[in-house]
């Protein structure tokens, strides 16, 4: 029970880290309008709400301690 903690616990410190200062992005693509063989498209550049992040340090935090005073 230890290692497993301890592992799930780091990658959402790393995620929460990262959507916390931004860092990860993705794009969303959506058809406009189609004239016969032309189409436009409009692409939009958006980031999770940094809460997410907070919420993802939180809970990292807890499964590392929970990790590290676990029982062998």
């Amino acid at each position: 029970m230890r290692t497993p903690a301890l592992v799930i616990g780091i990658l959402l410190l790393v995620a929460g880290g990262l959507i916390s200062a931004g860092v990860i992005n993705f794009q969303r693509e959506e058809q406009v309008a189609q004239v016969g063989p032309l189409e436009i498209n409009r692409t939009t550049t958006e980031r999770p709400r940094p809460t997410i992040g907070w919420i993802l340090l939180g809970a990292g935090a807890l499964a590392v301690v929970v990790g590290v005073a676990a029982k062998k």
